[in-house]
């Protein structure tokens, strides 16, 4: 790499923009209302926006232009034993779209798929990989850059999308500052860097399911709490049968579906929210056992072994409790240090439902529910079954005698009062909210039709994004990308579990 030649351009480029900067003071001084004043700092973030830009261009051309890096990179990534094998492609020119908006354009080697040695089939249709798979320009993949933008600008984008309610509102944050590529390259860039994560997350957890505990985690000592719930959104189902419209599609189905979240979060002696931890949010549209998966999976990366209890919060599915000796069996924690409790919220519901079966007459409903969710919240359970029991009288016994069973299989789950000295939670509104703000607020809506596989990286995404956490997965991602490089970096997207000084508000109030 030339440093004095690269520190020549970048003068050369900062002395370009001063002489924009002087051609623009005397038009930008005479601002004298709040539109003028408006106009001139947009102009002078543009130039802001070039000039990093430039010297980014720069000091990118000169890395990707080595030779020896070159040579290092394109060895390292054929040499790769777990990778698609590769050959030489030659070298081609790539554009690179930066943060700021601007393009630069590298020449850097290619390496493609290398299918000697099979039998020829069918000729691909243009723009159709093969068997293999597509390329890589392994210079640019070290660097993080992937889809032909940088990895603080896919970042970007993806945070964006992620954050925002709809595409539409994330251009126009991007737009702001010159990196809207326009809808489709948008989507594209979204739905393949969100691929590729979906694809790392499930890999990672299965590597961790299937080691040894993790020691030294941030929950050794701490009480840990889990959640589990699920949400509501449409997919969009294409018919395969039917006439086909004037566009040449059949139109598609739009069915119902629960996607599932978790949340893993920590709580001192007083079940008061510990702040030095930022909560763990995510979500996948697979099914129960695809959703205890990630929660094995994510307390083992944690070294919950080490932890003083793990609290469990449930709506009082069966599931979730049925898999309770088999999540402590897989994590490697002690049963003993295992609570469960079954959300105040659900069983005060299942309390209004008994009520709504006999026809009162006066104020007596009303008196019932009042001592029924007494008793409740008290975790008085054998007495609040005799309570109902008294109702379960002429036609509507069977009905009544349904409700029994739920209070007399989870009764040490709502033991309330006894949970409340503990400091332990009792209600489940760290997952309600999980819920609210990455499913309901942007994947649940009028008109909003999502693939699975776009739902599922848009879950991930949105996650990661709400808990603070969306540096650190891009981060891990990128080095997960080519750990044919370096395969000791990042080894968990959970890493760094907390950074000093970072503002955690909104992932806190998730978890609150």
């Amino acid at each position: 790499m030339d440093v004095q030649e690269a520190r020549s351009r970048i003068h050369a480029m900062i002395a370009a923009h001063a002489a924009l900067v002087q051609a623009g003071l005397e038009t930008w001084l005479s601002a004298r209302d709040p539109s003028g004043f408006a106009e001139a700092e947009e102009e002078i973030a543009s130039l802001g926006r070039d000039l990093s830009d430039g010297m980014t261009a720069i000091i990118m051309q000169e890395i990707v232009g080595a030779p020896g890096f070159q040579a290092q990179t394109t060895m390292a990534a054929r040499n790769d034993p777990v990778g698609t094998k590769l050959r030489s492609g030659g070298r081609r020119t790539v554009g690179v779209t930066l943060l700021g908006g601007n393009e630069v354009e590298v020449r850097v080697p290619y390496l493609k798929p290398d299918r000697r040695g099979r039998r020829p089939g069918r000729k691909r249709k243009p723009g159709r990989r093969g068997i293999g798979g597509a390329g890589l320009y392994p210079v640019l993949a070290v660097l993080g850059v992937w889809h032909g933008v940088t990895p603080a600008a896919a970042a970007e984008i993806c945070r964006q999308v992620a954050g925002g309610d709809s595409v539409r509102s994330a251009r126009e944050a991007l737009g702001r500052r010159g990196l809207d590529l326009g809808h489709k390259q948008t989507l594209r860039i979204v739905n393949r860097v969100g691929t590729r994560l979906v694809e790392q997350r499930n890999a990672w957890l299965a590597r961790v399911r299937e080691g040894g505990p993790v020691g030294g985690g941030a929950v050794a000592g701490k009480r840990v709490v889990v959640a589990i719930d699920g949400g509501r959104l449409r997919v969009r189902e294409p018919k395969v049968r039917g006439r086909r419209r004037k566009s040449g599609h059949r139109g598609f189905d739009a069915p119902w579906r629960e996607p599932k979240l978790l949340t893993i979060y920590l709580i001192d002696d007083k079940g008061r929210l510990d702040h030095g931890f930022r909560p763990v949010i995510d979500g996948t549209m697979g099914d129960c056992d695809a959703v205890f998966d990630m929660v094995v999976g994510y307390l083992k990366a944690l070294g919950v072994q080490e932890a003083r209890a793990l609290i469990v919060l449930g709506d009082g599915a069966e599931w979730i409790w049925n898999r309770i000796a088999v999540l402590t069996e897989a994590t490697g924690i002690a049963p003993g240090k295992v609570r469960e409790i079954l959300d105040t919220y659900h069983a005060i519901e299942k309390i209004g439902e008994i009520a709504g079966i006999p026809k009162w007459h006066g104020k007596r409903k009303d008196a019932w529910l009042r001592q029924a969710k007494k008793l409740v919240r008290a975790g008085r359970i054998e007495d609040l079954v005799d309570h109902i029991r008294v109702l379960a009288v002429g036609r509507r016994a069977k009905k009544i005698n349904a409700h029994v069973g739920y209070f007399e299989t989870n009764r040490e789950r709502m033991r309330y009062a006894d949970f409340r000295r503990q400091g332990l939670p009792l209600g489940s509104g760290a997952i309600e909210s999980a819920v609210r703000r990455v499913v309901n607020l942007r994947l649940k809506g009028n008109a909003k039709y999502w693939l699975e596989q776009n739902a599922e990286h848009m879950l991930l995404l949105r996650s990661y994004f709400k808990t603070g956490r969306f540096d650190d997965l891009f981060g891990w991602s990128s080095a997960e990308a080519v750990r044919w490089w370096d395969a000791d970096a990042h080894p968990s997207p959970l890493e760094p579990i907390a950074r000093e000084g970072r503002d955690a508000t909104e992932a806190l109030e998730i978890a609150a």
